[in-house]
């Protein structure tokens, strides 16, 4: 099984539909959002369905932490979430931990200080076992779990069969 490739996950809120006419949908005009704005800035701009509504995929040519800047700037109306994303690994537990542990050993320093977000249709049970697991493992190569005002933010989207993998500063978040 290959991973798919995208660069940022963006998830729509449902409040459009109180304000809009029934026929246009959150997904529809967040698309549209997206592409409007990152027009021209990016030419590779592509955007992916995914398997659950109102999570859409985006592929970039550019950098994803400066195209979430630009979208989160761009005031969008139905947008909730903006994850720009760092690796995409298959949707496996071992597969994830690993390389949250790769990408704190390419970012953190000894002693920093870190929360985790799990973002899962699975079961909360799940996304618990994922959590421990990772946190246990991230512990090891001293670093320190907070439950908030952290340094650093762990962000972990499972989408099916892949999942995109963030660390982020919290002061660029």
């Amino acid at each position: 099984m290959t991973t798919e490739k995208f660069d940022m996950v963006v998830k729509f809120n449902n409040t459009l539909k109180k304000e809009i006419h029934q026929e246009y949908n959150d997904e529809l005009v967040g698309i549209e959002e997206i592409k409007s704005a990152l027009r021209g800035s990016d030419p590779e701009l592509y955007i992916k369905e995914s398997e659950f509504f109102d999570v859409v995929m985006v592929e970039l040519g550019t950098d994803s932490e400066e195209a979430a800047k630009k979208l989160r700037n761009s005031n969008p109306k139905t947008i909730s979430r903006i994850i720009p994303i760092n690796k995409v690994v298959k949707s496996d537990s071992d597969e994830i931990v690993t390389n949250l542990k790769e990408l704190a050993n390419e970012k953190m320093d000894p002693g920093d200080n870190f929360e985790m977000e799990i973002f899962t249709s699975n079961s909360e049970e799940e996304s618990k076992i994922l959590n421990n697991k990772a946190v246990m493992e991230l512990k090891k190569l001293n670093l320190n779990n907070v439950d908030k005002n952290s340094k650093w933010k762990f962000y972990v989207e499972i989408i099916g069969e892949n999942t995109g993998l963030s660390l982020l500063k919290t002061s660029e978040v």
